[in-house]
């Protein structure tokens, strides 16, 4: 699987490439590990894109979450949620992705995992998972953390789109 976004931003941005090569080769942000997948690719809904359905799995493979991050930190929260699982929609800004696709201004969206056993992050245009720390040292600035909750709240077609979600929980054993 290419990560097209990533790869582009770490060529064209030396102080970003050193900022994340620095951090993935200390272990402080990371590939997406099997777990994650597995629950991304449990995801059966059909995700529109010009007309066309995709699988929230398909938006990694095909480089279809390039300038779409608001989407996927959305999916991800929504999907983490009919799994259990608690997180919050993370808007911020980094400077480093200023005139990036979708993003003239710098402006950014990751989710932010909780639980009483584990708390990371995922960040689903750099394909990485990591640490607070890591993601404030790449130049994530919080704007502001938004739970499922307030997602329905902002957009309401969330709510039917939620209760409608295809959820295949046999590939996460």
């Amino acid at each position: 699987m290419s990560k097209k976004f990533r790869d582009d931003l770490i060529s064209n941005d030396v102080s970003f490439r050193y900022i994340f090569n620095d951090l993935l080769e200390k272990g402080e942000i990371k590939e997406y590990p099997d777990s994650l997948w597995k629950i991304i690719s449990s995801d059966k809904t059909p995700i529109r894109i010009n007309r066309e359905p995709f699988a929230f799995k398909d938006l990694f493979h095909l480089d279809l979450n390039e300038g779409r991050c608001k989407m996927c930190a959305t999916e991800m929260v929504l999907l983490l949620d009919k799994l259990g699982y608690y997180s919050e929609a993370v808007e911020c800004v980094n400077e480093h992705l200023k005139g990036t696709s979708g993003s003239v201004y710098g402006g950014h969206w990751y989710v932010e995992v909780k639980s009483s056993m584990e708390h990371y992050l995922i960040d689903t245009s750099l394909v990485i998972v990591g640490s607070v720390e890591a993601f404030e040292n790449l130049g994530h600035k919080v704007i502001r953390k938004i739970d499922i909750d307030t997602l329905f709240k902002e957009d309401s077609s969330l709510i039917d789109y939620y209760d409608n979600m295809i959820v295949d929980r046999t590939r996460l054993h």
